[in-house]
């Protein structure tokens, strides 16, 4: 048996999940200002993955009623990634500082972590 032309079938997908995004972005045709300020998800794994697609070019797309439907051809998704990066910053308060009295803050450390987590 054979298939009908232009069937987008299993074998033309991408999307087997390791750490990759439930959600397909919409990358095209311009800049997307809406996506900048979208929530993000974290990366679960060193290497991370997203899918993307393209909006189809409109056309006249007017049929009859009973008119016989044929499908377009249509691309997959394009799975782009990228690796996560570690940052590491170290800081050693004496003992001594983390017991005097200071201005603007209760511990010496949490004014520095909070400072290298900015």
């Amino acid at each position: 048996m054979a298939q009908p032309s232009n069937t987008f079938d299993s074998y033309d997908a991408n999307g087997i999940k390791e750490s990759l995004e439930d959600v397909i972005y919409d990358i095209s045709p311009e800049d997307t200002p809406f996506y900048s300020t979208c929530a993000k998800v974290k990366a679960r794994n060193t290497y991370h993955e997203w899918q993307t697609d393209a909006l189809r070019s409109s056309a006249a797309n007017a049929h009859i009623e009973g008119d016989a439907t044929a499908a377009e051809a249509r691309t997959t998704t394009s799975r782009l990634g990228n690796y996560t990066q570690i940052f590491k910053n170290a800081v050693i308060i004496p003992g001594t500082d983390e017991g005097l009295d200071k201005a603007g803050r209760a511990k010496e450390m949490a004014l520095n972590w909070g400072a290298l987590a900015a």
